[in-house]
């Protein structure tokens, strides 16, 4: 596809960059500037010229010399109070500076006697001062006063037609130009349109996102018939609606999008087609996974850890680690050889993955560690979305680990939610409802959450298993072990886990040969609980011992409690002599400490009940005492949270969630923090 002829209307920010290289590059070879000054205004120059950011107004432009190093000495104070005072009152001064400016650029002929040019016709400088003079010869002499007026509106700091875009047509495009170029009569591609579709992505508009979308698209991109575009247009679209989980409609218009992409014959369009429809929840059937393949995206080998390690659909957590490892490789080779749709910011997504697989694997050590890393070395109130799924991950661990206050203010920092886009902001809401939510159920308090919580609940997935214990009419399936273990759970609560065993047996098959380490051990524990009931209390004893290597470090101290918990009523149901009570009484001194940093005060209160109990068998008078006085303490505390209805600490956080969507979507309602 061949580029569009260039067109480049002159604007007045361009005429104040000209005055500025007139001033300097004029009789250089005269002037005393020190050389950091002279340093520090190429840069200025080069960054401005390259139109990479929008362009500074008058005043920024006269800020940005006067804060030029060294620039009172020598000729550079001249050089910025000339600047200051070059207004171009009338129009005849602006004709007469560009009729000046040849002298930076115009090459001395052979044998023809003048001045050397400043600056080489092919150099930066000397390329945009060349094609400036050459916009300013085609205006017409209205087309000069109107620039004239648009500068001098420009200088006062007044808003003018100059940065609008125009329409042009055939019939009647002569007003502002004498001299016109193949580009100057037709309306070719800007980039405004898509910065506007972005937009409206981003604050959820989705007319402004498809209508901006599909009018970029629609414009002319090149001389030929067919634009050659329309797959971009079609895929673009189904981005739009996959990151607004509109399935059904992005299914229809990705089929279409891949046949117009086989037909046009761009590969690189149709692998990322073929990719996206691979992210799309299958109905009724595992997800497929990608094999690598020369235009494959490393993010979308990336994305398929986010099947492996979805528990129905399972599969070990070993092949986890070899998606992020052939991911990492095909990263590799895409920034090596600079392909375009690689950015320097896709590595630490590896990273981020990586933390949720050791997770899962148990190592939490390993996980906080990826995710501090991502938290590291990305940029604090960058809209990077692996830098805010690492803080809701540190922050959702430090939850489960019973620093809830932690927790939500991770979440609660502006730093964090300051820009966010829709659908990351989706996710931001629901991970502080998550955090509230696993506060509260732990508490005990399900009058909160049933009332006050849950119809509060930001849009996004939640499965209410993870919180409460749902009996098999409503059952919400998770995995093959996640699902048993809330069975075994359901009927340890309802005093029947000697039933529980043939179906424990089969979950450490599964967790064991899957690699969910963690399902692993709490299995092994809710073993041990159910051979205590059936009088197993010295093989149960011995289960337990066998992983509290693993647990005893602290890194799920839930675990660690339910562990001590259990191992404690295993020694005082085998041996009832005073060495093995003491050894359960710091069991059980560990359990009720780590339940009570947790606050799940009905765990709590069952071993600071049975503390008592071994030390009234011991004789300590004092100590069972204090454990009696403790469980009292403990059972007012919960009881008092059971009938809370109204949590104003959760109401304000909430509240917060409430006006950083309005202000992200809306920007008009103030925060005070």
């Amino acid at each position: 596809m061949d580029a569009h002829p260039a067109e480049h209307p002159l604007q007045p920010h361009q005429i104040a960059l000209l005055v500025i290289l007139l001033l300097t590059f004029k009789d250089l070879h005269s002037k005393n500037f020190d050389p950091i000054f002279l340093l520090y205004i190429q840069r200025m120059l080069l960054d401005e010229i390259s139109e990479l950011n929008q362009p500074k107004s008058a005043r920024e432009l006269r800020d940005v010399l006067s804060a030029a190093p060294r620039s009172k000495e020598g000729d550079a104070r001249a050089l910025i109070s000339a600047f200051k005072a070059s207004r171009m009152e009338t129009t005849d001064q602006l004709i007469n500076f560009f009729s000046g400016l040849q002298v930076l650029f115009q090459e001395k002929e052979d044998g023809v006697e003048g001045p050397n040019s400043t600056l080489g016709r092919r150099s930066i400088f000397g390329f945009y001062c060349r094609r400036c003079y050459i916009s300013f010869g085609k205006l017409s002499f209205s087309g000069v006063i109107r620039l004239h007026k648009d500068f001098q509106l420009w200088l006062d700091g007044k808003p003018s037609h100059a940065y609008k875009p125009i329409h042009k047509d055939e019939l009647n495009n002569t007003d502002s130009q004498i001299y016109q170029t193949q580009g100057d009569r037709q309306n070719w591609a800007q980039p405004e349109p898509y910065a506007l579709s972005v937009k409206g992505q981003t604050i959820g508009d989705e007319n402004l996102a498809k209508e901006h979308l599909r009018f970029f698209f629609e414009q002319r991109f090149h001389e030929g018939n067919d634009s050659g575009v329309r797959q971009l247009a079609l895929l673009n679209l189904v981005r739009h609606h996959y990151l607004h989980e509109e399935y059904s409609a992005g299914r229809k218009l990705l089929s279409e999008a891949i046949n117009v992409s086989r037909t046009s014959g761009d590969k690189m369009t149709l692998q990322q087609c073929i990719s996206l429809l691979r992210r799309f929840p299958s109905v009724g059937e595992r997800p497929p996974l990608n094999e690598i393949q020369p235009n494959l995206h490393p993010l979308d080998i990336l994305y398929d850890v986010t099947k492996l390690i979805d528990e129905t659909n399972e599969q070990p957590l070993s092949a986890s680690f070899i998606k992020i490892a052939e991911s990492t490789g095909v990263f590799d080779y895409w920034y090596d050889t600079k392909m375009d749709t690689t950015k320097e910011s896709d590595q630490w997504a590896q990273h981020v993955v990586q933390g949720v697989a050791w997770t899962a694997a148990g190592c939490e050590n390993l996980g906080d560690l990826s995710s501090d890393v991502v938290v590291a070395f990305t940029f604090a109130g960058s809209p990077d979305n692996n830098r805010l799924t690492a803080l809701l991950n540190t922050a959702y661990r430090r939850a489960r680990q019973g620093d809830y206050d932690n927790a939500l203010a991770i979440l609660s920092n502006p730093v964090v939610w300051k820009g966010l886009s829709l659908p990351d902001y989706k996710l931001w809401a629901q991970e502080v409802w998550q955090v509230l939510a696993l506060r509260a159920t732990r508490r005990g308090q399900d009058r909160l959450y049933r009332e006050f919580l849950l119809p509060r609940q930001p849009p996004g997935q939640r499965n209410a298993r993870h919180y409460v214990h749902i009996s098999p009419p409503h059952l919400i399936p998770i995995g093959k072990i996640s699902d048993s273990l809330h069975e075994v759970l359901r009927l340890r609560e309802c005093e029947a886990s000697g039933i529980t065993t043939e179906q424990l047996l089969k979950t450490l098959w599964h967790s064991e040969f899957l690699f969910r380490i963690q399902h692993y051990r709490v299995a092994i524990i809710l073993l041990a609980d159910a051979g205590l009931q059936l009088g197993l209390s010295k093989s149960s004893q011995r289960m337990i011992e066998d992983i509290l290597p693993q647990i005893i470090t602290g890194n799920d101290i839930e675990t660690r409690a339910f562990a001590a918990f259990t191992v404690a009523r295993c020694i005082i149901a085998a041996d009832q002599s005073d060495a093995d009570l003491q050894q359960a009484a710091w069991w059980l001194a560990v359990a009720e400490k780590d339940y009570m940093t947790l606050q799940i005060y009905r765990s709590a209160m069952d071993v600071q009940y049975l503390l008592a109990v071994v030390h009234n068998s011991m004789g300590a008078e004092q100590e069972r005492d204090a454990s009696a006085q403790r469980f009292q303490t403990t059972q007012q505390l919960a009881e008092k949270l059971e009938v809370t209805v109204v949590d104003e600490e959760a109401g304000a956080i909430l509240d917060l969630v409430s006006r950083v969507g309005m202000r992200e979507l809306e920007g008009t309602v103030p925060l005070e923090v």
